[in-house]
């Protein structure tokens, strides 16, 4: 077996030993096998350099035998990441070959050696880009599938870093765009260019400016400018890449789309439920939930649906105009059901009601600290239709994100490693027109909280009720 496929299936200590043995016995072959495993251009190859690296013996430096502890700002990988460097010179590995491990170790397992060199790569892509910009933009475009290390670029020459991005936007061919376009997101300074950019592009070009901007809509200019200018563009395809397209209803699960229509407070006129209605399953549901609509006085008429016909609660037939409005009820709707003996496919009648409490403001810590197993908690994230905020910093807390309407609420969740629970933390509120979303992803971005009051009661209530479930509090 070659020492490649020996190596491959180390791990631990058994990596460790063999990697010491081979250094001390063969520093030659040892470094040619680092080449190796370099040129094959997989995580798990690249991780197991990173550790064999780990093994390799350290010459004291000066006064200092800590190479990392003599210079200010060195990371504690500083050394084997420079022997790394200086193997691959010997052995005559090219630069494509090891900046791709390079660029790859920001992506590494946080707990990996591999990982541990980011801060190193990161000093190593800043000089080489003080010396040659566009080298190190070249290796950058071409190995790190999400442009991360760009924030180097800026930081050497802001401008030319933003610009070579845009293009890359605007008019790259067979790239990651949305990745390109969440890098984008941290530099508000591509407004200005876009928007003057805008109206000497053709159609399709507009199409990527504008898509670009939707990443900025929180910022009341970029909002203005796609009210007024976009809006009103001479070419459909530029109006409807700017358009906030509504999730359309999953009629697949007829209990899912009726107590949808019940947060949302969103009626359907008689024409609609009658279309709708013909569908058994939706029939089934309809028969075991109350609706309501509003007379002429404006009064709640509260109704059932009975045989393919809506009927009071007095078991009187309901003889409605063709364009009457009917909802589905919710608690908040009326002062008092009374008593009825069913068996209701969702929790209607006996819903929760959860209002504004004294103090709260633009967050609420009502279930703060209240606690779940982990895999329950991923569980109910699935099944009531939350998603993570994709995180723009390690820094940034876990966020489960819902969204009901125009409004949407940001869970902060403590989910430590060594911990097979899930806690939950401060809860704010967003609009929903807010948030940004490129591809699958959702983003907070720049948008800010709304303050409670505002919100109006269903929407706060059912939203309240979402978190509750999310963390089995209910």
């Amino acid at each position: 077996m070659e020492l490649s496929e020996k190596v491959r299936n180390l791990s631990g200590a058994a990596l460790d030993e063999f990697s010491r043995s081979l250094y001390e016995r063969d520093t030659a072959g040892f470094k040619q096998l680092l080449v190796e495993l370099t040129r094959s251009h997989t995580m798990q190859s690249y991780q197991t350099v990173a550790v064999m690296m780990n093994n390799v013996p350290l010459k004291a430096r000066g006064k200092n035998n800590s190479f990392a502890g003599a210079t200010k700002g060195v990371s504690v990988y500083d050394a084997y990441f420079n022997e790394y460097l200086n193997a691959c010179a010997e052995c005559g590995c090219h630069a494509d070959d090891y900046m791709r491990l390079l660029l790859s170790a920001q992506y590494a397992d946080k707990s990996s050696p591999l990982f541990g060199w980011d801060e190193s790569v990161d000093r190593y892509i800043d000089d080489m880009a003080r010396e040659d910009f566009d080298r190190a933009a070249y290796f950058i475009d071409k190995y790190d599938k999400k442009y991360r290390k760009y924030s180097i670029l800026v930081e050497v020459d802001r401008v030319r870093a933003i610009n070579r991005l845009l293009e890359m936007a605007l008019y790259g061919k067979k790239i990651d765009k949305s990745a390109v376009r969440d890098v984008l997101m941290d530099y508000d300074m591509v407004t200005d260019a876009l928007m003057t950019l805008y109206g000497k592009s053709s159609a399709h070009e507009r199409v990527s400016i504008v898509r670009l901007l939707l990443a900025f809509k929180s910022d009341v200019r970029v909002k203005r400018f796609l009210d007024e200018i976009v809006a009103n563009d001479t070419s459909k395809s530029v109006r409807e890449a700017a358009a906030e397209k509504r999730k359309t209803k999953n009629k697949e699960n007829a209990s899912a789309y009726f107590e949808r229509l019940m947060a949302e407070g969103t009626p359907l006129e008689l024409t609609e439920w009658k279309e709708l209605l013909l569908d058994k399953e939706y029939r089934a549901i309809a028969e075991n939930i109350f609706f309501y609509c509003m007379t002429d006085s404006a009064d709640v008429k509260i109704l059932l649906y009975d045989k393919g016909h809506f009927i009071d609660k007095n078991d009187r037939p309901f003889e409605p105009k063709v364009t009457t409005f009917i909802y589905v009820m919710h608690p908040l709707d009326v002062p008092s059901l009374g008593r009825f003996d069913i068996i209701q496919p969702f929790l209607q009648v006996n819903r929760p009601i959860y209002s504004k409490a004294d103090g709260e403001g633009y967050y609420t810590m009502r279930l703060a600290g209240t606690m779940i197993l982990r895999d329950e908690f991923y569980a109910n994230m699935k099944k009531y239709g939350f998603v993570f905020a994709d995180k723009r910093s390690d820094a940034d807390p876990d966020t489960a994100i819902s969204v009901l309407n125009d409004y949407a609420v940001a869970i902060e969740c403590d989910l430590p490693t060594s911990s097979d629970t899930v806690s939950c933390g401060k809860i704010s509120f967003f609009r929903t027109a807010d948030l940004v979303k490129i591809r699958r992803k959702t983003y907070l971005g720049a948008a800010r909280p709304v303050d409670i009051a505002l919100i109006p009661r269903r929407t706060f209530s059912e939203l309240i009720y979402g978190a509750s479930k999310l963390f089995a509090n209910v």
